[in-house]
């Protein structure tokens, strides 16, 4: 039988267009399996790369070739699609020798491709150049790039089935914002006909990564049971020029066809940064043709089907300000850091199809689970199960420890360790499925035990990423100051435990406190303190690491912290060494100085987003530096002078101290002599440490009082004008 394929490639005569056959057939082996045929700009680079001598030959002479080249595959494949499949011999598709007459072939095809004629009677060794020119020329868009149309693998755009709505818990509120901008607009777009309502045409899902933002798009797909047209953003963007605006036009025209549909797009700022601050022409125009293809999603445009766009991103503020307008990404919806009751619903959602023990308390994994988001928790449970799986191990390999004389017969015992006969003989126990499972291993479950095993070895994404965790310390690791207490209570605590009692009233809660007065005093343990007993997450921000030596940097930074506290409500923000960030304004302060204070300053007035469920408390230990503006009522309303304890709190503070150690509570009283005068409770603390050492000095095990009365006079206190801070407090009492 003759070779299918024999004229198509019997025009490839000159040497240029044979090893460029070869180079494009060794491209297309290394291409996936259904992978349409490549483009001549993407062989022409594959030659580039990988032929040393055909990247010196000319670009046009070359890029000429690879169409011709290209020309005859695709004609191939349409053959072979046309002829169905055949039982050839794979040497008979391969390229023709050389005949004896293969001069005479060479110059008649040399004669039809330049015009002059064949002679009659004579085969035109090349009928698709010579006979239908306009063919080829047709083949050729404006810039040069081929047109012919590629066989491309299909792609499924069904719903996707790996996942369900009832497996996302925790977002309830994220549920139904979803349901109104997705289930009647889809499902019954007649209705928003009727009335001459438009649909909501994009929205936008943006928070910290690992929130659940991609799996909730791909839950109300398969929910809605609606095609779903997933585009990665980075995917999009091709070196070539046109390119990736063409990938995302194709996009469109797809979901158009497949309407109605789900567009989503992930992490969507790769493609729309800011058009003003972009440096990049192709970021520019990938934005402009998103615009467009987004306005031209229209149900009058499409015959009345509907599609949505949904996209998802974690830097909604680096988005260009075009696509967050109505009739765009006109709904946006923020998907946060989960509190705990949230956690505890993603836990029990994430664990409906994975046995677990009953002794597994979520309630108590949430509280545990501060500042995890939703992937944190799926992978806390995937940890905890391959922890189960290797206590498993464990027990086979223990009922595997008696010897098989079979086995160890097959073994060269000179040579083989111990770890290796280990091995060995587990493998032979897990081949052989007629024993029993080991005790306590015949029902396989997560228990409780597991999730606290792996627990501490679990860092939460989003306290690697800088948002907040709540920290350990609670009301009982602080000694005395329980006026202070009381007024963080009323200030903080309560507001976001009980919110609905200040509705009642009518009051709002106060916007910010302010701690002050001598370090080592316990305000940084005071608002820690606080972010536990009200459950809130926290972020803990040193005044000076906001500030950056470029322009506009400092700025960014406060606003970013906020914009953080919004992604974790309810949230206390926690200014350690406010005076650092926020001094008085006035002739001497540098003019970034000033920017930063006017940023803080407008985000307490909550003008650059929502302060809901955003608690402030600042500490610092020079408030005469502070700039005014910040201590006036509506900012940090509520100052709060932390002072030196007198002798009974000394008492309470090393009393709380000596709580973790083995050291007798009775020496407590120590603090209360007049030994321990001006102590403040860092001083206190270093005075335990201290004592300790004296009893190691001893070559003793415990520490007794006579440890406290040596260690008492090495310690420094960190107070030494406590008058400085009298003066202080008599001029801020009409502040407080």
């Amino acid at each position: 039988m003759a070779p299918v394929n024999g004229k198509s490639r019997a025009h490839l005569q000159n040497g240029l267009d044979r090893e460029i056959l070869q180079i494009t057939t060794k491209f297309m082996d290394e291409q996936p399996e259904g992978s349409a045929l490549p483009s001549t700009d993407s062989t022409y680079r594959y030659i580039q790369t990988s032929n040393s001598s055909l990247k010196r030959r000319p670009k046009q002479a070359l890029k000429a070739s690879i169409d011709r080249v290209l020309s005859v595959l695709e004609e191939e494949q349409d053959d072979s699609e046309e002829l169905g499949p055949m039982d050839l011999d794979p040497e008979e598709l391969t390229v023709p020798e050389r005949s004896s007459n293969f001069m005479n072939k060479n110059i008649v095809g040399a004669w039809g491709s330049s015009g002059t004629g064949t002679p009659s009677g004579t085969a035109n060794p090349a009928p698709n150049a010579a006979e239908n020119p306009k063919k080829r020329e047709s083949s050729k868009q404006a810039n040069g790039e081929s047109s012919r149309k590629r066989r491309k693998a299909e792609v499924d755009r069904s719903p996707p089935t790996s996942i369900q709505l009832q497996d996302i818990g925790g977002v309830d509120n994220v549920k139904e914002a979803l349901e109104e901008s997705l289930v009647l607009p889809l499902l019954r777009p007649d209705k928003y006909l009727k009335l001459n309502v438009p649909i909501p045409r994009g929205i936008l899902l943006h928070g910290p990564p690992g929130c659940g933002k991609t799996v909730i798009s791909r839950a109300f797909a398969a929910a809605l049971g609606v095609p779903f047209v997933e585009i990665h953003a980075p995917s999009i963007v091709s070196g070539m020029s046109g390119e990736s605006e063409q990938k995302l036009r194709e996009h469109f025209e797809e979901a158009k066809k497949l309407a109605p549909c789900l567009i989503f797009i992930d992490e969507i700022d790769v493609i729309c940064p800011k058009r003003d601050t972009s440096q990049s022409q192709m970021d520019k125009r990938i934005v402009a043709q998103l615009l467009l293809s987004m306005d031209g999603l229209a149900m009058e445009n499409n015959d009345g089907k509907p599609i949505i766009v949904l996209a998802a991103t974690n830097r909604p503020d680096s988005l260009d300000p075009a696509l967050r307008r109505g009739g765009r990404f006109g709904t946006e919806i923020n998907m946060g850091v989960p509190n705990e009751s949230m956690r505890a619903q993603i836990l029990r959602a994430q664990t409906r199809k994975t046995p677990v023990d009953d002794d597994v308390d979520f309630t108590l994994l949430a509280k545990m689970t501060a500042g995890f988001v939703g992937a944190d928790l799926v992978d806390l449970i995937g940890k905890a199960g391959a922890w189960s799986i290797r206590q498993y191990r464990e027990a086979l390999k223990q009922q595997a420890k008696e010897p098989d004389a079979s086995m160890d017969e097959n073994l060269d015992i000179s040579v083989v360790s111990e770890t290796d006969k280990s091995i060995f003989r587990l493998i032979a126990r897990v081949r052989d499925t007629e024993q029993d499972e080991p005790m306590g291993f015949e029902d396989p479950t997560i228990t409780m035990k597991a999730f606290l095993a792996v627990l501490p070895h679990i860092q939460p994404s989003s306290k690697r990423e800088g948002f907040a965790t709540i920290p350990d310390t609670t009301w009982e690791d602080i000694g005395a100051l329980t006026e202070v207490r009381e007024e963080l209570e009323m200030a903080i605590v309560q507001p976001i435990k009980s919110p609905e009692r200040y509705k009642k009233v009518g009051i709002s809660a106060p916007t910010g406190v302010l701690l002050w007065g001598p370090p080592g005093c316990g305000k940084t343990l005071l608002a820690k303190a606080v972010a536990r007993e009200s459950k809130a997450n926290f972020i803990s921000v040193k005044g000076p690491e906001l500030l950056n030596k470029y322009v506009g940097e400092s700025e960014r930074a406060v606003r970013q912290v906020f914009t953080r506290a919004r992604s974790s409500i309810p949230c206390v923000l926690f200014f350690d060494e406010l005076d650092a960030l926020v001094p008085k304004r006035d002739s001497e302060l540098s003019e970034a100085s000033a920017r930063v204070v006017n940023t803080l300053l407008t985000e307490l007035d909550g003008l650059s987003g929502s302060r809901d469920g955003i608690y402030i408390i600042a500490a610092t230990n020079r408030p005469e530096t502070i700039d005014p503006a910040m201590l006036r009522p509506g900012r940090l309303e509520t100052l709060l002078f932390v002072g030196l304890p007198n002798p009974q709190d000394r008492v309470q503070i090393l009393q709380t101290q000596l709580r973790k150690t083995p050291i007798s509570m009775e020496i407590a009283s120590f603090a209360g002599s007049e030994s321990c005068a001006g102590f403040t409770g860092a001083d206190l603390g270093s005075l335990v440490r201290k004592a300790g050492q004296n009893a190691l000095k001893r070559g003793a095990d415990s520490v007794v009082i006579e440890d406290f009365e040596v260690a008492v006079k090495g310690v420094r206190r960190s107070v030494l004008d406590l008058a400085k801070y009298d003066r202080m407090k008599e001029k801020f009492s009409s502040l407080l």
